[in-house]
């Protein structure tokens, strides 16, 4: 059976000795990490530097007392969701209620008795893991909400896009025929792609890497996306060897990855300008680049591109909406075919011609 507590650090923070080494001495016995302050303030130091699992905080002590610990511990939002547990030599039903009041989760009274002590911190251990994994859980059922209803936007908008012109023109829907088979095709294998990587996420399926024509999905994605090129009058430049194929998940490496790169650089570039799409080959690798002519990102945007729970959304060059998820998608499905990327921005300015922003993607590949 696996030991859970091997890796679970205890601070201990209490002004007398001998009850730190009573309480050390019976956490090791379960191979706790032990880590000692000897008041509030140290306490605080030290936290700034090891975020423990489990904190056991005296109550009464010089300098700074426990309340007022504890208070500033579940002020700071690194520290907040530490479960506190209080050390107290007597038991006041004011003091108790003050003490869950400031946030702490239970309590131990001294002397200490060495197996209520160590049920009671393998309990809450125990729930803060859950709370972790259901936190964890939910995150990713964000995750995947944000998948299905961001990359759905593109081929779904494509549609809606060209059955308003059958109004005008009911030859169009004729000419537009194969596409439009495309675009339901990516809607079908978008949803289809959320649901394997849940199952992806709970150990049941693993993700089919197969090698890919890069020029091939590109075309693909730049004939979804040719409505939004030509209402800005851009200029898809693509110098990408016909050979060269990549090893991607293919539903995530269209939907998710290839039409938000492309979707972005169409977004913020300005309008009668150029977007430039192309790839080199070296040795077992294929880097692709994307640059647009647009408005380029400021250092604080582009440091939480990549992050689901930071809001990096803006609009675009005229005005255009987005939701601000999918970089973090593009990376997240970029690392999971053990790939990288790179991005490169400068904002425009009054007198600045280059302006704009490159994106290099690193993938494993080759020339067919």
């Amino acid at each position: 059976m696996m030991n859970n507590n091997k890796n679970s650090k205890i601070l201990i923070v209490d002004d007398t000795p001998k009850n730190i080494q009573v309480l050390g001495k019976t956490l090791e016995q379960k191979d706790y990490e032990i880590i000692v302050a000897q008041d509030g303030l140290q306490a605080l130091k030290v936290v700034e530097k090891t975020l423990p699992d489990l904190i056991l905080l005296d109550i009464m002590m010089p300098k700074m007392d426990g309340f007022e610990t504890c208070k500033r511990l579940k002020d700071n939002p690194k520290t907040k969701e530490i479960p506190i547990i209080f050390l107290t030599a007597k038991i006041e039903i004011d003091d108790l209620v003050k003490g869950f009041d400031l946030g702490a989760v239970d309590y131990i009274t001294k002397p200490f008795n060495s197996k209520e002590l160590l049920r009671r911190v393998e309990t809450h251990l125990e729930l803060k893991r859950k709370s972790e994994s259901l936190e964890w859980s939910n995150q990713n059922n964000r995750e995947l909400i944000h998948i299905l209803c961001h990359d759905l936007t593109n081929p779904i908008g494509f549609i809606e896009g060209v059955l308003q012109l059958t109004d005008q023109d009911p030859f169009i829907f004729q000419e537009m025929k194969k596409s439009l088979w495309t675009a339901v095709k990516n809607s079908i294998n978008i949803i289809d792609q959320v649901r394997k990587m849940q199952a992806l996420t709970e150990g049941k399926y693993e993700l089919d890497l197969n090698l890919v024509p890069l020029k091939l999905f590109i075309q693909e994605s730049m004939e979804i996306l040719k409505p939004k090129l030509i209402a800005k009058n851009l200029e898809l430049v693509i110098d990408i060897d016909d050979h060269l194929e990549v090893m991607v998940e293919r539903t995530s490496f269209s939907n998710s990855v290839i039409n938000n790169l492309l979707t972005n650089a169409i977004k913020f570039s300005y309008p009668n300008t150029k977007i430039y799409m192309s790839a080199i080959h070296k040795t077992d690798q294929v880097t692709l680049s994307i640059k647009d002519e647009g408005m380029g990102m400021p250092k604080g945007l582009l440091k939480d591109l990549f992050k689901m729970n930071k809001s990096t959304t803006r609009p675009g060059t005229v005005g255009e909406k987005g939701t601000g998820f999918g970089m973090p998608l593009v990376y997240r499905f970029v690392n999971a075919y053990g790939g990288g990327i790179e991005i490169f921005s400068k904002e425009k300015s009054h007198d600045s011609k280059d302006h704009g922003t490159q994106v290099y993607i690193t993938l494993k590949g080759g020339v067919q």
